[in-house]
């Protein structure tokens, strides 16, 4: 019988991965409001976006978020070029007017995979915990999927994503009454104001942030509360939750020479309301207005009206301090989770690298194996089975082996 050493396996030499993982973005910590509305999308926006980095061959995987917070692009490409064809995605968007260099974030690898964990659990938001985000990344997956934007690579993240949000849910008290941006407009206005009962108060906007602040609002007992939007029944059907009144768009003028308390909480391209509609004779009576939309939907030279407090998001800085101090230990709470979650993910993406050669040194067992057996003729059955002995565990070192490239 042939020696055994003639059957050693050797494992495949597995390639420098091929495609990198990579996510850039702006975001409130660097950019202010005045600059992330120049890069908010629609989803119809974000569908193009991701259509065009596949077609370009900038990306074979993209995702694309946007939201009042952040513009993100998570992509898989080749290594080495593909944060820099994200740039220059980017610097585009801009315009030829645009604000460069761009305060944007880059995080390649692994740390690109711990940064879409943070941001869907809300570790990321402006307002910490805040529950929005979750459903915010879920539209994002929805829209980038139908675009044809998530492959094996994206879609393994997002999954390991939302098992992780769901734990950070249901196992830390990170989204337990947390704050949210339409109920801090609300109280950004009681500061300004003083109270909002009696008041008149004005929501611009049917979507979740408006009606975040709608329900705050009726808990205040305001005079009236008026939801105005350019789509009647849907300012309908939240006026009925919160006992308010519903209204189009043609009534907004009107409304404004009586509101004590505007708030902005729409997407449009542009103002809905621009500082020459404002009532040239206001009652001498100070007013607030709260632009939580980005793009703005509140025009910026309304400040200059007597009489306005015009505030966005980039003066929530207060109430966003004092919210994550109450939620330090929870956010540590649910960072461990990511932690424990990135890392069942990380070992299901080297399987998933190692599959192919897995199967390829499976074969080269049983290739080594019938070859054993076609030449051991008459030699006793514990003969045998002790070579098969021998090639277990030369498979078994080879896989090891294997297992190691991957690590590196």
């Amino acid at each position: 019988m042939p020696p055994f050493e003639s059957h050693t396996i050797e494992p495949p030499r597995l390639g420098p991965r091929r495609d990198e993982l990579c996510a850039l973005s702006l975001n409130h910590r660097r950019a202010t409001v005045a600059l992330r509305e120049r890069f908010a999308l629609s989803r119809d926006d974000c569908a193009a976006l991701v259509r065009r980095l596949l077609g370009g061959a900038v990306a074979r995987e993209a995702l694309v978020l946007s939201t009042c917070n952040r513009t993100e692009i998570y992509a898989c490409g080749d290594r080495g070029a593909l944060a820099d064809s994200l740039r220059r995605v980017f610097e585009e968007l801009a315009g030829p007017e645009g604000h460069l260099p761009l305060p944007l974030e880059l995080h390649e690898g692994e740390a690109a995979a711990r940064h879409l964990f943070a941001v869907a659990a809300g570790l990321d938001s402006q307002i910490l915990g805040e529950n929005q985000i979750k459903q915010q990344v879920r539209d994002a997956v929805d829209v980038s999927r139908r675009a044809g934007g998530l492959g094996r690579e994206l879609n393994r993240l997002v999954e390991a994503v939302f098992r992780a949000s769901k734990r950070i849910r249901t196992e830390t008290g990170l989204n337990a009454g947390t704050l949210s941006i339409g109920r801090a407009a609300v109280l950004k206005a009681e500061a300004v104001l003083g109270t909002l009962a009696g008041k008149v108060c004005v929501v611009i906007g049917a979507g979740k942030i408006a009606g975040l602040a709608a329900r705050a609002l009726a808990e205040r007992r305001p005079a009236r509360l008026c939801i105005v939007n350019r789509t009647p029944d849907n300012a309908a059907a939240l006026a009925r939750e919160t006992r308010a009144e519903a209204h189009g768009l043609d009534a907004l003028a009107p409304l404004l020479a009586e509101a004590d308390f505007v708030l902005g909480a729409a997407w449009a391209p542009e103002f809905i309301l621009r500082a020459d509609a404002w009532p040239a004779a206001p009652p001498a009576r100070p007013r607030c207005l709260v632009d939580a939309a980005v793009p703005r939907v509140l025009d910026p030279d309304l400040a200059r009206r007597p009489g306005v407090t015009l505030l966005d998001l980039d003066h929530l800085d207060d109430l966003i301090a004092e919210n994550r101090a109450r939620r330090a230990g929870a956010a540590r709470d649910a960072q461990a989770v990511i932690e424990q979650e990135l890392a069942r993910w990380r070992v299901a993406r080297a399987h998933a690298r190692l599959a192919p050669a897995f199967n390829d040194l499976r074969a080269r067992f049983e290739r080594a194996w019938q070859a054993e057996c076609a030449v051991a003729g008459d030699d006793p059955r514990r003969r045998l089975r002790d070579r098969r002995r021998l090639l277990l565990r030369e498979l078994h070192r080879a896989i090891e082996r294997l297992k190691a490239q991957v690590l590196d």
